[in-house]
């Protein structure tokens, strides 16, 4: 016996049960599509963080102990990098030839003052030959070798032809990748002194000992994600020149001697500078950086030409 029909008017949560009855497997699967692919966007943006995070040179991992990052290189608006030296040391240097000032000129032993003043001059001119010229950067030494005795050329030129020439020569590396940042000069700081001495020949001369560093500027890219100066090779030198007494040698023995050279570099290419040239560091922190790792601040007037250098 069949009962009767009762007509029922659905409700409100019947109705949204029965759209779903009926639509619930293709709304499940756009759900599940829309949520792959947010996934699969979510994985290639923080890959692709990763991979900029590394080339920049930024942690990828906490740091142990609570070590706080290296401070930030101060930008501009647009957040651009504002120089290569800002936030540095070498960002009090004066640039150029400006930063060799030689001291006042005395009477010492028997030279007189004027002999002294000519001697200092030499130095200072082969200073800026041989550390902020164009034409030694690019390679060129005679700016520097004309500067010296005629007899102790041919010494120097042996060391720059033997990649022992970094004491008293900057050379950029013709394949430096980054290349130097030519928009920028080199800037520099150091001090000259001088004394009456006699040299183991018995010549006596004028010892003039400088003691600068000297920052070169190369042209990064982006160094806005580096630390302040990471485009920086930094060099600190220590030279000692002679100036011998004129009527002690012969007319080609007179003139400036370069008599020693000590040098520390920071932040430079060891392949490169083992040919006697300058090139910028490996900035990749994944990689093993092939850089000198002294053993403090070259910028620190404590520090001496020669200290913690090792490739």
């Amino acid at each position: 016996m069949r009962e009767t029909e009762v007509e029922h008017e659905l409700t409100r949560s019947e109705r949204l049960r029965l759209r779903w009855g009926r639509y619930g497997g293709t709304l499940l699967g756009t759900v599940g599509a829309l949520l792959v692919l947010v996934l699969v966007g979510g994985l290639a943006l923080g890959g692709f963080r990763f991979v900029q995070r590394a080339h920049d040179g930024a942690p990828l991992l906490p740091r142990r102990g609570g070590t706080s990052p290296p401070a930030p290189r101060p930008t501009d608006d647009s957040g651009n990098s504002l120089g290569p030296f800002v936030a540095t040391p070498a960002e009090a240097y004066a640039e150029g030839a400006a930063a060799i000032v030689p001291p006042a000129a005395h009477r010492t032993g028997p030279f007189t003052a004027r002999q002294v003043t000519d001697g200092l001059a030499r130095v200072r001119r082969a200073l800026v030959e041989g550390r902020v010229e164009p034409r030694m950067l690019d390679g060129d030494p005679d700016g520097f070798l004309a500067v010296l005795a005629p007899q102790n050329r041919d010494s120097a030129r042996r060391d720059l032809a033997s990649g022992a020439g970094l004491g008293f020569a900057s050379r950029i590396a013709d394949r430096a990748d980054p290349g130097l940042d030519r928009d920028e000069k080199v800037r520099g700081r150091g001090t000259m002194t001088y004394r009456s001495t006699t040299a183991a020949n018995g010549v006596r001369a004028l010892e003039v000992t400088t003691r600068f560093v000297w920052a070169y500027p190369f042209d990064l890219w982006r160094p806005q994600a580096y630390r302040p100066g990471a485009e920086l090779v930094t060099l600190r030198d220590e030279v000692v020149w002679l100036v011998p007494y004129p009527d002690d040698v012969s007319p080609a023995g007179r003139g400036l001697w370069l008599d020693s050279a000590r040098v520390t570099l920071q932040n430079a290419s060891c392949p490169a500078m083992q040919r006697g040239f300058l090139a910028l560091a490996e900035a990749e922190p994944l990689r093993r950086r092939t850089a000198p790792a002294p053993t403090g601040d070259v910028y620190d007037e404590s520090w001496r030409a020669g200290d913690g250098e090792e490739c």
